[in-house]
């Protein structure tokens, strides 16, 4: 069976003007997705040089602290992301894959927070952090036998169970662990008479005693530039409603929160309000419309990340 269909001429400028605006809008959908595959993930390495000496301290198999500083100068196309996980290397002297068999750290901690200029790094963790750290990382970290190639690249990512929005300041990275139940191994550094060691980058770090001076490692960043729908409620710490807001954006968490951030999605802050009851609210009537983040921190310093809409 064939069925005819017959238009009229201005019917038939409807249907095509129909389909035009459909393939329009279905090619700005296409690009749209297309820049934001293209943006949704930026990594940034430091240092950006090439000489490497080694250092154990990330990967020992007894306990540790390191902290390394890093100058907001080095991490320009991070601004406005979300951190999400980091990674190590091994040094270019290394002959094979570590380790050589599944190694675990039953408690691998890692911290995040603004910090000191590194030219003012002192031999004292505290003192080198600058308002409140946030914990991204907690609990056991498995690394799987040979998943730290011995071939020059990042293979084993270290991933953050609460993702840290970075707004361009001078970044402390704090690991902490109480060894594993492998072998320790050396990951590629710079000593502290590489370029730039002092004024651009800077580390230190604890066994049982004393904090000492230490070599930079290479660290890879990496990042996102949003949250999935997930971000609601991250780790089930705090959530927000309503959402979309209008005025009042209301905010319900098990914790104890003493701070409210919210950030544009260029990661510039444009609220604080500090809070000492149970459900606060925060007053967002001043924001115009469009999507932002609410960072919450609690009294232990501890931080979620929740995004909601302004309408």
């Amino acid at each position: 069976m064939i069925i005819k269909l017959h238009f009229s001429k201005s019917r038939n400028y409807l249907i095509s003007d129909y389909f035009r605006k459909v393939a329009f809008k279905g090619f700005t959908l296409c690009m749209f997705l297309f820049f934001f595959i293209a943006k949704a993930q930026t990594t940034v390495t430091v240092p950006n040089l090439t000489t490497a000496v080694a250092f154990t301290g990330p990967f020992a198999n007894s306990t540790r602290t390191y902290q390394m500083i890093i100058d907001d100068s080095q991490l320009t196309a991070l601004n406005g992301q979300y951190l999400t996980s980091i990674s190590f290397r091994l040094p270019s002297t290394a002959s094979n894959p570590w380790p050589a068999a599944n190694t675990t750290y039953p408690d691998y901690q890692i911290y995040l927070s603004d910090g000191v200029e590194p030219a003012n790094r002192q031999l004292n963790f505290a003192a080198n952090i600058v308002g409140t750290q946030t914990q991204v990382r907690s609990g056991s970290l498995l690394i799987p036998a040979g998943s730290v190639s011995n071939n020059g690249n990042f293979t084993f990512e270290i991933t953050f169970t609460t993702p840290y929005l970075y707004t361009g300041t001078n970044l402390v990275i704090e690991v902490r662990h109480t060894g594993s139940d492998g072998t320790s191994t050396s990951i590629a550094a710079v000593g502290t008479s590489a370029s730039g060691y002092g004024t651009l980058f800077t580390g230190c770090w604890a066994s049982t005693g004393s904090v000492m001076q230490g070599n930079f490692t290479y660290v890879k960043i990496n990042s996102t530039s949003s949250l999935s729908v997930k971000s609601v409620e991250i780790n089930g710490g705090a959530s927000v409603y309503p959402n979309p807001a209008k005025d009042q954006l209301n905010v319900k968490s098990p914790n104890e929160i003493i701070e409210l951030h919210i950030y544009n999605m260029a990661g510039q802050k444009v609220l604080s309000q500090k809070n000492s009851v149970k459900n606060p609210q925060i007053n967002i009537s001043v924001l115009t419309t469009g999507n932002y983040i609410l960072q919450t921190i609690d009294k232990n310093g501890n931080s979620t990340s929740t995004r909601f809409i302004k309408e």
